[in-house]
């Protein structure tokens, strides 16, 4: 499915689906389930279906996700370090405290996306023809959000004194068009006079670099042509080496500024209209540019409206201001769609949005990128910190704070549907302050839970945020699988980790019936040493116990092992179904050849044989049970009744 306003329509080969109709659910964040199905109500006639029988289907759909592509992965994850670092930040979103700072984590994005340029580049060199295309695709996308954000660092972020954007505009235009200060350099590096001789090009590198503001590089090239020691071209010189640039450091204040400007614009006015510059018809045009009265006629050395802007700035308002620029980049936008004959572009209407400071537009427009909501989420991110996100909605009710969670969310939700992504994008979800513990909690459950490693990050990070519920179902399906398997004592410890009574409770009656079938004990590393685990539940309890005295008996602790045994039959936590064991495991201690029994013990035992004696499994041992309790009590009363008060 296709992002933004360009709809995809998709068909879906089914014959049930277009003869009984479609419906569809969620079954994930990004993913979509349809299946045939035919409306029935309470009017319907009640009848066999007319569908029946038939071969059902379910087709998922899901929109491409860019940025699961590997070559996209050290993006996602570089910029997730970032975001991270800015939610440490102690600052307002209502103050510009912290503007320095956010500035530094804006160059750093700039830095991962520009890396992630480069490297698309030598991928689609390197790459088979049926991937070019694709990573062409992916480097336009990431170029157009790199100039755009580059544009709102440089009017929303970065802290200039005064205000004045122009030195910044320009540096941005240079950047993104460089092409003809390459060109200019190719026929700076000869050094030959005459290049305007034997270059096609020298005049269009000369107007490029012009509009750009280059005049260090224009001068140079000026000092190239074949008629340099024209006075004409020595004037020329002269007047693009006096020109004044403003520069917010020079130690001139605006007003000084200004006052300067004008009497060298006056002065190249004059020369101009006295033909100064006639013997070179470019050279000419070049001084009226320069001058500040034509534009217009040098827009074909440009590719877009805001490298025209650029220039009418630097000739015609040098210090202009953020505020005044909106009115600039207006005008040359409808102008140069009128000249053009043509509509803006997405990216020059979110540039023209920029500039107009119509940020709600700017998030509006930014949504269409077709990069699965990065660029919104991490921009809107750091221009909530700098406190200069205010978003109004049509009824002037502020939505900043909503607007600026529901981005985050929804990179963070597409990000879970990641079988490698989901942690990155729970740290989104970390930050969400409304909703974002809901949805992770959510969307925790649908993680494929795959190897165990995976399952205990997932673990861990709901133990973390106190999602019980979620450590609950994920313990309870791995000890089912684990059951399922026959492996008991890793399905104990999952249901230990959930710490699940209930579930706990049924495990621990499966080793004690194991042992009742087969008289063996499962997993007795295990059960030895569950030390204070062993009271999640009293079944487990009592396994416990129990194994503990087959381990004192083992060693020969006959005492220790009868005490264990009596706790057991008084506890009150024998199942049904285990009293004939308990009842055979205390013959042999009652035959022993030191006394391990008391008298009271004894007495224990013989009302647990009136209670209990009647299970089919010990009906045969019940008269060998007697014998030796009557013998082990007579032992017990004569050691008792020697023993001194």
């Amino acid at each position: 499915m296709a992002e933004g306003s360009n709809a995809q329509i998709i068909a879906i080969p089914d014959d049930v689906c277009r003869k009984a109709g479609t419906a569809a659910t969620w079954v994930g964040p990004n993913k979509l389930a349809l299946f045939g199905y035919k409306h029935v109500n309470v009017h319907s006639k009640d009848a066999p279906s007319s569908f029946s029988p038939c071969e059902a289907k379910v087709h998922f759909l899901r929109p491409e996700v860019i940025l699961f592509s590997p070559s996209l992965r050290k993006l996602v994850n570089e910029s997730n370090g970032v975001f991270l670092s800015i939610q440490k930040v102690n600052c307002s979103p209502t103050s510009n405290d912290s503007r320095p700072e956010m500035l530094k984590y804006s160059k750093q994005y700039r830095s991962i996306l520009r890396a992630c340029i480069e490297e698309l580049q030598d991928l689609a060199e390197k790459c088979p023809q049926e991937k070019k295309n694709l990573y062409e695709n992916f480097q336009t996308i990431f170029y157009n959000i790199e100039c755009v954000w580059h544009l709102t660092e440089i009017l929303y972020v970065d802290v200039v004194p005064g205000d004045v954007v122009l030195p910044q505009l320009l540096e941005w235009v240079r950047f993104h068009f460089p092409s003809r200060e390459i060109m200019a350099m190719k026929i700076l590096a000869k050094k030959k006079i005459g290049a305007d001789l034997e270059n096609n090009e020298y005049w269009e590198a000369v107007m490029g670099c012009a509009l750009h503001g280059k005049l260090d590089i224009v001068r140079a090239l000026l000092a190239l042509h074949s008629k340099a020691d024209h006075s004409a071209f020595i004037a020329a010189e002269n007047s693009l080496r006096n020109m004044p640039v403003y520069n917010v450091y020079g130690g001139y204040s605006v007003k000084e500024f200004t006052i300067r400007w004008k009497q060298w614009q006056m002065s190249l006015s004059q020369s101009i209209d006295s033909k100064a510059f006639g013997v070179e018809e470019n050279l000419e045009a070049l001084m009226r540019l320069v001058v500040g009265n034509e534009f217009w006629e040098f827009s074909k050395y440009t590719e877009a409206w805001y490298e025209l802007l650029a220039a009418k700035l630097f000739y015609s308002a040098p210090c202009c201001k953020q505020p005044e620029l909106a009115r600039h980049a207006n005008s040359v936008a409808i102008k140069w769609q009128s000249n053009r004959q043509t509509s803006l572009m997405t990216l020059d209407n979110i540039i023209l949005a920029l500039m107009e400071s119509d940020l709600h537009q700017v998030i509006k427009e930014i949504q269409y990128m077709n990069d699965n909501g990065w660029f919104a989420a991490h921009l809107t991110d750091l221009l909530y910190h700098c406190g200069r996100l205010n978003i109004m909605d049509k009824h002037q009710i502020n939505v900043t704070d909503l607007l600026h969670e529901s981005l985050i969310l929804d990179y963070g939700s597409t990000l879970m549907d990641h079988h490698s992504l989901w942690q990155c994008g729970a740290s989104y979800l970390e930050h969400c302050p409304t909703q974002g513990l809901a949805r992770l909690e959510t969307l925790l459950q649908t993680i494929p839970l795959g190897s165990e490693a995976r399952i205990h990050k997932i673990i861990d990070l709901a133990n973390e945020k106190n999602m019980h519920n979620v450590v609950n179902s994920i313990c309870k399906i791995q000890g089912i699988k684990c059951i399922n398997q026959g492996r008991l004592g890793n399905a104990l410890a999952w249901a230990l980790k959930a710490r699940d009574i209930l579930f706990t409770s049924h495990i621990a009656d499966r080793f004690l019936k194991h042992y009742v079938e087969h008289a063996e004990i499962q997993c007795r590393d295990l059960l030895e040493n569950l030390g204070p685990c062993m009271l999640v539940s009293d079944r487990l309890t009592f396994l416990g116990k129990y194994c503990e005295f087959h381990q004192m008996y083992g060693i020969g602790e006959f005492k220790e092992a009868a005490r264990l045994l009596i706790s057991l039959i008084v506890s009150e936590l024998t199942p049904k179904y285990f009293w004939s064991m308990l009842l055979t495991d205390a013959i042999p201690l009652l035959e022993t050849d030191d006394l391990v029994f008391s008298s009271e013990d004894t007495f224990e035992l013989l009302h647990a044989i009136e209670e209990h004696g009647d299970d089919p499994k010990f009906e045969d041992k019940v008269m060998i049970f007697r014998l030796a309790a009557a013998r082990n009590l007579a032992r017990a009363l004569i050691i008792e009744g020697s023993m001194p008060d």
